[in-house]
């Protein structure tokens, strides 16, 4: 019964390791390991309050437990630290085969707003081929509605940055990766930090919603800016207007900016068609590594996404809207 006991305190001993991450076991093993041996070290002599040989005996019989609890106990430890390392590393190749098993066609859904920031989602399975980008015309002559909205997400925060440069505030725009709920801040002159947060989303297949508006106010009180500014190449709901209407946070649809910029002067006019239509100016930038991206085809569903080149470093994609594959 006592043999039983014993082998149940090391199971649960072992049981327990595995459940700390790698590096505590690491710390846990090296730590039992120093502490037992300078334990065992002592001499038994020592240990006893006399040296009558009662007290010599146990003693001895203590050294002797110490001498193989020193190495017991670490390697415990580091199997607990195998254990659980090779634990975390099958449910992370879980998650990733979950991530890159095939949906279904996005665009055969009702659509039901945005999913996430810059449209991104999981379609990634790991067979795809480079497809041909889609022909796709765009008058480039004169500032339009349908040029607007042909603009990839990353030039059309350009286009807002360099706008609100014209009308004399300083921009900062947001790097590369997740923006924080802002996109530009606004410095006016004179004035040492921003005054203003401005938030852009290249949207022109759903309008956007009060959530977002809820965001941008949320992020306003955060950093302690009474004004905002809210900007898409397409609409938004009178939810989100009704909840604007209270706050200090301006919304601009696609039409309102073309006629903000249409109240340009010419040359002013003229730069801002000339930032945006420079270049490719369709295809999207990656949200996470700030390169362009690549259209591809799914072979397992035959969607088509925009992958990124720096694939397989990065796993991001895009949606490919109804409107560019026509």
């Amino acid at each position: 019964m006592a043999r039983r006991r014993h082998d149940g305190a090391l199971t649960a001993l072992l049981e327990f390791a595995g459940t700390l991450p790698p590096l505590a076991g690491l710390a846990l093993a090296a730590g039992s390991y120093f502490l037992l041996h300078w334990w065992a070290d002592v001499p038994p002599t020592a240990l006893p309050a006399d040296l009558r040989p009662a007290n010599v005996v146990a003693s001895a019989v203590l050294k002797g437990l110490l001498l193989g609890a020193q190495y017991v106990f670490p390697a415990i430890f580091l199997m607990g630290a195998l254990a659980s390392a090779i634990k975390r590393a099958l449910r992370r190749a879980r998650e990733v085969r979950s991530a890159m098993a095939p949906v279904a066609p996005q665009e055969a859904q009702p659509d039901r707003g945005p999913r996430n920031e810059h449209d991104i989602y999981r379609i990634w399975t790991g067979d795809w081929e480079d497809a041909p980008g889609p022909s796709r015309r765009v008058d480039t002559s004169a500032w339009n509605l349908e040029l607007l909205r042909a603009l990839e997400w990353k030039r059309f925060e350009e286009l807002c940055a360099a706008y609100f440069r014209l009308l004399g505030f300083r921009t900062l725009l947001a790097k590369p990766g997740p923006d924080g709920g802002v996109d530009i801040h606004l410095i006016a002159e004179g004035d040492a930090k921003p005054g203003v947060l401005v938030q852009c989303k290249a949207w022109s297949t759903y309008d956007v919603g009060v959530k977002c508006i809820r965001e941008l106010l949320g992020v306003m009180a955060a950093e302690q800016v009474r004004e905002g500014v809210f900007v898409t190449t397409g609409r938004f709901t009178q939810p989100a207007r009704d909840f604007a209407g209270g706050k200090e946070i301006m919304l601009i649809d696609g039409p309102d900016l073309l006629r903000k910029i249409d109240a340009l002067a010419d040359d002013q006019r003229s730069s801002l068609l000339a930032l945006a239509t420079a270049g490719d100016f369709t295809r999207p930038t990656c949200p996470s590594c700030g390169v362009k991206m690549v259209r591809r085809i799914a072979k397992a569903s035959g969607d088509p996404f925009w992958g990124c080149e720096n694939f397989p470093g990065c796993r991001t994609t895009l949606r490919i809207a109804a409107e560019a594959m026509a």
